[in-house]
């Protein structure tokens, strides 16, 4: 996939090229809800977990939901059926969180999951949106996004779609238009808006649509969790401005 150059979305983005049509993914809602409970606590869990139920009709998408399965149930390098994942991550977290005679009991915590699979062109952009409170001061919430090739299942990284000086220039852009949406002109002014200016850079965590392409910043990312998700969209036309400077 690498090195081979197409035209999306009228921008730079890098794809492989193709000589058959790839088989499309047909997604599946797989809703879990349960309480846990433990010594006193309990944990609240509801799973909503975007499934590809015709992965027997492409090795790329049976990659593509062994990837999915991992990233949305936080299970690392993890090989085997929804089930199984559904199954070692309850377990999971009534190791992690509600272990016998461990801590005060009458906790209340609560994990919700839910993802949403879509398919632009060549591609699949995978959406996973986290809730919920384990401890701490607050709850925590967030987005991550993967984008596979629908080819192979690759799941494509930045280099995959940016040349090396459209990289460069990609950080600058992030910057600026961050600095334009928080009407801040310098490094000062992003922190006093609650940012950590050190850390704004381009992230992997990134998805492609008709729009362009999104970057997404969670809490404690690039600034401090009371400033909130940050979300920086490059259109079609910016991203051709870009790889064409």
């Amino acid at each position: 996939m690498k090195n081979r150059l197409v035209l999306l979305l009228g921008s730079c983005l890098l794809l492989g090229a193709c000589t058959k049509h790839p088989v499309l993914p047909k997604f599946e809602t797989c809703a879990i809800d349960t309480l846990l409970q433990g010594d006193g606590n309990s944990c609240r869990v509801e799973y909503r977990f975007a499934s590809i139920s015709n992965t027997g009709k492409s090795s790329a998408l049976e990659t593509i939901e062994q990837a999915n399965l991992g990233y949305f149930f936080q299970l690392e390098a993890f090989t085997g059926t929804l089930g199984q994942a559904v199954q070692t991550s309850l377990t999971d977290i009534q190791t992690n969180y509600l272990p016998v005679g461990m801590g005060p009991s009458g906790r209340e915590y609560e994990v919700s999951v839910e993802s949403e699979g879509s398919v632009i062109d060549s591609l699949i952009g995978y959406v996973i949106t986290r809730a919920g409170y384990t401890g701490g001061a607050h709850g925590m919430y967030g987005t991550e996004c993967h984008t596979y090739s629908l080819r192979d299942g690759f799941e494509l990284s930045l280099a995959d779609l940016f040349s090396e000086a459209a990289l460069q220039r990609l950080d600058e852009v992030i910057r600026e238009k961050i600095a334009a949406q928080y009407h801040a002109s310098t490094d000062d002014e992003l922190s006093e808006a609650g940012f950590f200016p050190e850390y704004i850079a381009p992230t992997e965590n990134f998805l492609i649509s008709e729009s362009g392409i999104t970057f997404y910043y969670n809490p404690y990312d690039i600034g401090c969790y009371a400033l909130g998700a940050v979300e920086v969209t490059l259109t079609p036309e910016e991203l051709a401005q870009l790889c064409a400077e």
